[in-house]
């Protein structure tokens, strides 16, 4: 039976990618997304641009993502997951489960009156992340009165729209596809493994998510303690990535860390930057030239941090070996910015299950050929983006685009044996 629908699971930018592709060929696409917004992590990347662009590719998500939220071919179910899968290539049928959000995207038009009297500290009901598409308030069940047996509906009651409703359940959905592609994105190394690092115990020491994070709210670097300018900043390297656990590259971190050091120098030319590495992974279009304007104004450490403590003053000091010198040194910073690396989504073992297909020795869904790095054990199955192995977002978009034209194919292969027969 001929079927031109193909299911997308993931909304962050490759399935965007790849849900943009398959639809503006003529495809219709159900795009399936657990949380309640598109984008993945990456929607949250902020953007890197000095005097000229860094080709971060951060202002391409947020296109990309707006643009599949309004395409005819392209239906979206957030807050979803994927529960079962039967049939086979061509007549794929898919069981859905869509969570409530208790808030209608639709009608909600984010005037705040519900936050402002939610009587719970922090707030049961609070406006998506300024980038989150669509841009809808979110009610967090964990927090909210009402779902702890007590009687309150002060948001349902101040809502101007009537976009609030609590009485409302799961809903269970089939969708009947001819193809299936698996982007599910990836996880951010729990920094707090490395307990030596001082991540989750010192505020000074943050993430480089963390720091994407400050800059895209705050448009510049505010560190989290004080409020205070840092001038005095230090990136560690390969911090959850190249060790016996995590023993492959996640090939981002270099690259992210350098343009994000090169941000804080163009707005702050006095600032002192200095970067810890093992060895650098400057491979990629133009990363090679960055890299040697950078390293003009930014020092490089070639040795690992073993330990930061925080002083007396509040300063964080550094212990490292210095390859170079042949010593440990110590130095002092007013923040440090932990590389963590990509680590395997943690529902990519459920998801492989439902799907049937192999995961790899580092827990990202294997590919079966080299040769062809989209496909899997599964005819008509495919997987696209950091779900199969670190990547960048141009990556990841690229990933994502070759998985849709998979998809086209055995969706033509599918279609000529059904005139056949």
């Amino acid at each position: 039976m001929e079927n031109r629908n193909v299911l997308v699971i993931g909304a962050g930018i490759s399935g965007v990618a790849s849900a943009l592709e398959l639809a503006n060929a003529g495809v219709s696409v159900y795009l399936v997304e657990k949380e309640a917004a598109v984008g993945g992590r990456s929607a949250s990347f902020c953007c890197k641009a000095t005097d000229i662009c860094s080709q971060c590719s951060a202002c391409v998500v947020y296109d990309k993502s707006k643009e599949a939220l309004t395409h005819p071919q392209i239906r979206l179910l957030t807050n979803s997951s994927i529960k079962k899968v039967g049939g086979e290539v061509g007549n794929f049928r898919v069981e859905v489960t869509r969570q409530p959000r208790y808030v209608d995207e639709e009608r909600c038009i984010a005037c705040s009156l519900c936050t402002g009297v939610c009587p719970t500290d922090p707030k049961a009901i609070y406006p998506a992340a300024a980038e989150a598409a669509p841009f809808s308030y979110t009610l967090d069940e964990g927090l909210c009165l009402n779902f702890k047996g007590q009687r309150c509906d002060l948001c349902q009651k101040s809502c101007p729209t009537r976009a609030i409703e609590f009485k409302v359940r799961p809903k269970q959905q089939e969708l009947s596809v001819g193809a299936i592609i698996a982007a599910t994105g990836f996880d951010v190394f729990d920094a707090r493994v490395k307990g030596s690092l001082g991540y989750g115990r010192y505020p000074n020491v943050l993430t480089g998510l963390d720091l994407e994070r400050i800059f895209s709210r705050e448009g510049y670097l505010r560190p989290p303690v004080n409020g205070k300018e840092a001038k005095n900043i230090a990136f560690v390297q390969c911090v959850g990535s190249r060790d016996t656990a995590h023993g492959y590259c996640s090939q981002v971190c270099c690259k992210y860390a350098m343009k994000l050091a090169g941000l804080i120098r163009y707005q702050n030319p006095d600032a002192k930057v200095t970067i810890f590495y093992i060895d650098l992974q400057t491979a990629g279009k133009g990363f090679a030239q960055f890299y040697e304007e950078y390293k003009k104004n930014i020092r490089f450490i070639r040795g690992v941090p073993v330990e930061i403590l925080q002083t007396v003053s509040g300063d964080l000091e550094v212990k490292f070996e210095d390859i170079s010198q042949g010593k440990v040194a110590r130095d002092t910073f007013d923040l440090v910015v932990l590389s963590v690396g990509m680590s395997p989504g943690k529902g990519t073992w459920d998801l492989a299950r439902v799907l049937g297909i192999n995961v790899s020795d580092e827990g990202f869904f294997d590919r079966n050929n080299s040769l062809s790095p989209n496909e899997t054990n599964v005819d008509g199955i495919f997987v696209a983006g950091a779900c199969q192995g670190p990547g960048d977002i141009p990556d990841c978009i690229a990933r994502g685009i070759a998985a849709a034209s998979k998809a086209m194919q055995v969706l033509a292969e599918s279609t000529s044996r059904g005139r056949v027969s």
